[in-house]
């Protein structure tokens, strides 16, 4: 017994040191860290005993060297991503990160050079291969494990972990949701705010949450419902446009760029209704923006760090203004020159209400800036498409993606958000070459991820974008701050419309100017809870919505006639684009994009029984959709046809009657 209590101090020495270093990659200064250190010594004791909490398996097994070696790299590890991230971006390394493992790939080199990227994995190959050599040399215990004496010394342990880490949320050492996440770990501790990411999330349920108060809310805090029905001469298309990081350098007062790189930006937001955005992120957080606008919701209910495309709104369809536009007869739709399943927009759009989605995938003429990213000019020509696509009136959410980092430097961002603010005036001008009538609502997303303080900004913000409402109706020029949460019901109070719940609720409280009142929030986290987590009173006791089958693209992509030889595949048809695969029995082939009418698989060995589609697949090689079979059939010719790939198909073409 006395051996396995000298154990335990030693794995609680081992999680100081781990704590030390992770902290000091964190900080990346030991001023930093000593100020961490000694001004907050309990909440440092309280995230040493957290990283001692996984080493406490290490009592019962006989592989103790093994055990500690292995949960030693993990927290080391878990130490460096934290580190690196916060080079790139302000947010830290939280739960949330390990949803998105899948898109890391695809990022790495935007973020990092090819020898940073070598460097990492020599690092992560001799980390493997070391915990290795110990399984294999380390020496096993000679005593086997009582389990007995192990499980009363670890369930000492973990009782002081456990009591500690309740008197510390209870006494306030320690926040239990952050406002700030950024300030959160510096405050609270890399372990203690990991781990919170890892275990709160969703919506707390609120303590005075049930059906009276609900209908209470509905009674009182709600402007009055009202029915409208749609003339397509008054009620105007709406399209919002989330700027990638995009913000006025100006505000930062260490700006070194002389030349104003947003003067169209600037001059709208003279002319037209704008402010300030208070956004839920900054330097990271697309999606999170994203949510808060399009549901009127705000995510500092939710878990820390917490993106609720990856959580709640995997299987949950949420009330959304895409849902409350549809029911006023608008079309609805979304636009993303990335991926489509970033964030995994591809399934979450459907839960949120939209018609359409087109994300590069299905995008053509795309150029791309010197960091690899799809420039925004290719949005307005997808947008006057969208718009061309319906009868009546569209509501379009479009998502831009040039101004994403990383960013050589200062300048070369300024470079990118002034073709972005070129982006915003041709589309301007587009939509006033339409004459229908429009709203567009512009704002950014969030502060590009550069190494600034709030004291560095004139506004005193990190979190605050600004945005504006251009629109050809003649709407009053009304200068507004409002939150993310309370953008789109800001947009449709000055169009008079009031439709759903959030809307109803926000533009209640915008009209009364308690928007900071303690009352409010409570509310909101009311309603919140209620309409994604509890028995959704205030649909009556069912939610309405359901996700929809939404369609990929605007533009139909149709597979017409295959040829088939023994040594490749030729399929026609129309607006094939690079990313558009041929796939054998559902197996994508190699496929060089040839030209938007035909599609060329060479050496691919004949398979009998086989079935030839064609389906849009993205970087992370997921399939976005099958392209359409029209009439023309398969024609099968197995004989090898040699020459040039020009020969090859003009001899199988004329086999099968069709000519260039």
């Amino acid at each position: 017994m006395k051996r396995l209590w000298k154990l335990l101090g030693q794995l609680l020495m081992i999680s100081l040191i781990l704590n030390l270093m992770i902290e000091l990659f964190s900080r990346k200064s030991l001023i930093l860290l000593g100020r961490y250190l000694f001004g907050s010594p309990l909440v440092f004791g309280l995230n040493t005993l957290l990283i001692l909490t996984p080493f406490l398996l290490v009592f019962f097994t006989r592989r103790k060297v093994f055990l500690t070696t292995v949960l030693t790299v993990v927290a080391l590890g878990m130490g460096i991503a934290n580190g690196v991230l916060l080079i790139f971006r302000t947010t830290p390394f939280t739960a949330a990160d390990l949803r998105l493992l899948r898109y890391a790939a695809s990022l790495l080199t935007t973020y990092l050079t090819w020898w940073q990227i070598v460097i990492g994995a020599i690092a992560l190959t001799g980390a493997v291969i070391g915990c290795v050599l110990v399984w294999r040399k380390a020496p096993v215990d000679a005593h086997p494990v009582n389990l007995t004496e192990s499980a009363c010394v670890a369930a000492v342990g973990m009782m002081v972990i456990w009591g500690s880490l309740n008197l510390s949320m209870m006494s306030g050492l320690v926040a239990v949701r952050f406002g700030n996440i950024g300030q959160a770990y510096q405050d609270y501790g890399f372990a203690y705010c990991f781990a919170n990411s890892a275990f709160n999330t969703g919506i707390e349920k609120p303590e005075t949450y049930d059906r009276e108060v609900v209908a209470e809310l509905e009674e009182e805090e709600f402007v009055p419902e009202q029915s409208y029905s749609l003339d397509q001469y008054r009620t105007p298309n709406i399209i919002m446009v989330q700027l990638e990081s995009f913000f006025d350098p100006t505000l930062w007062q260490g700006n070194p760029v002389e030349k104003d790189p947003i003067p169209f930006f600037r001059y709208l937001m003279r002319e037209y209704p704008s402010g300030y955005l208070s956004v839920p992120s900054v330097g990271a957080g697309t999606a999170n923006t994203e949510f808060e606008c399009i549901t009127g919701m705000n995510l500092d209910f939710f878990g820390p760090g917490e993106y609720p495309y990856k959580t709640v709104l995997q299987k949950t369809a949420c009330e959304s203004m895409a849902f409350n536009m549809k029911e006023l007869g608008y079309r609805t739709h979304a636009i993303h020159n990335n991926e489509g399943t970033f964030y995994d927009r591809h399934k979450v759009f459907a839960q949120l209400g939209f018609d359409s989605f087109t994300p590069i995938e299905y995008m053509y003429d795309v150029k791309r800036n010197p960091t690899g990213w799809c420039k925004d000019s290719v949005l307005v020509g997808e947008i006057e498409k969208t718009l061309d696509s319906s009868l009546g009136q569209d509501f379009i959410y479009t998502i831009s993606v040039q101004g994403h980092g990383k960013y050589p430097s200062f300048e070369y961002y300024c470079e990118q958000i002034h073709e972005m603010d070129s982006f915003v005036k041709k589309l301007t001008f587009m939509l006033n070459r339409r004459k229908e009538p429009t709203v567009l609502v512009l704002y950014g997303d969030h502060l590009p991820g550069f190494e600034w303080t709030a004291e560095e900004m004139k506004n005193r913000s990190l979190f605050q974008t600004e945005y504006v409402i251009w629109n050809n109706m003649g709407l009053p020029k009304e200068n507004r701050d409002v939150e993310a949460y309370q953008l789109t019901s800001h947009v449709l109070d000055l169009l008079d419309i009031h439709e759903g719940t959030m809307v109803r609720f926000h533009q209640r409280h915008l009209e009364k100017g308690d928007t900071e009142s303690e009352a409010y929030l409570d509310a909101m986290q009311i309603l919140e809870y209620d309409m994604l987590y509890g028995d959704q009173e205030v649909y009556g006791g069912e939610s309405p919505y359901r996700a929809t089958k939404m369609e990929m693209g605007i533009t139909p992509i149709i597979q017409r006639t295959t040829v088939r030889s023994e040594n490749q595949i030729i399929v026609f048809g129309d607006h094939f684009n690079a990313y558009s695969k041929i796939c054998v029995n559902g197996k994508a082939v190699d496929t060089p994009y040839y030209q938007e009418g035909r599609l060329i698989a060479p050496d691919v060995p004949y398979k009998e029984g086989e079935v030839i589609t064609v389906q849009q697949i993205g970087r992370d090689k997921l399939p976005l959709g099958t392209a359409r079979k029209m009439p023309g059939g398969v024609y099968d010719y197995r004989m090898p046809v040699r020459g040039s790939v020009g020969e090859q198909i003009g001899a199988l073409l004329e086999r099968s009657g069709f000519w260039l």
